[in-house]
């Protein structure tokens, strides 16, 4: 994914509009259905495989994808801001629900799909809608036949950190793991 995808706010008068595009969603699916997970793994560090709709409404973008581990980069800006004028935890949750969901699913070698279960996040300072990127690094802890957990870190370029996250994913049928 390119930065000209990434999604951007416009401002007109005062008001400010955000238009989206995105592909198919089912193109994606359709991929983690066929590829196998070394042609998935490359096609989601490559861009090939299109990001989903969530990416592109919280404009998060790959940084980096292999078996066990992914890192996505959240750029903050207006449309990510709660009524406290702060990014809002449930941002933080997502970017870092999905990281931690593409560091398991990537290290499943059968045609399985994983489904988040259950999760704990922590917010451990504020993030602002101004600071720049930060990036949510994801690394799988355990994936078994029918369950896996992750966790994940969300950290600015220094790695200072702004949360931390734990998830158990359950498969989803399809796969023998």
């Amino acid at each position: 994914m390119t930065s000209d995808d990434v999604s951007a706010i416009e401002v007109t008068d005062g008001v400010r509009s955000l238009h989206l595009e995105w592909d198919d969603p089912g193109i994606a699916v359709l991929g983690m259905i066929q590829l196998t997970r070394d042609e998935l793994v490359e096609r989601i560090r490559t861009g090939e495989l299109p990001l989903p709709p969530l990416a592109k409404l919280l404009n998060i973008e790959v940084v980096d994808a292999a078996p066990g581990r992914m890192t996505l980069r959240l750029t903050p800006d207006e449309r990510h801001v709660n009524f406290l004028g702060v990014v809002g935890g449930g941002v933080v949750g997502a970017v870092l629900d999905v990281a931690m969901w593409g560091a398991v699913q990537l290290s499943v070698q059968d045609k399985s799909m994983l489904t988040t279960v259950s999760m704990t996040s922590n917010l451990v300072r504020g993030v602002s809608h101004t600071q720049g990127a930060l990036e949510a690094v994801a690394e799988a802890v355990h994936v078994g036949r029918t369950t896996a957990t992750a966790e994940s870190r969300l950290v600015d370029a220094a790695g200072k950190v702004y949360a931390t996250a734990t998830a158990t994913f359950v498969r989803m049928g399809g796969g023998n793991g």
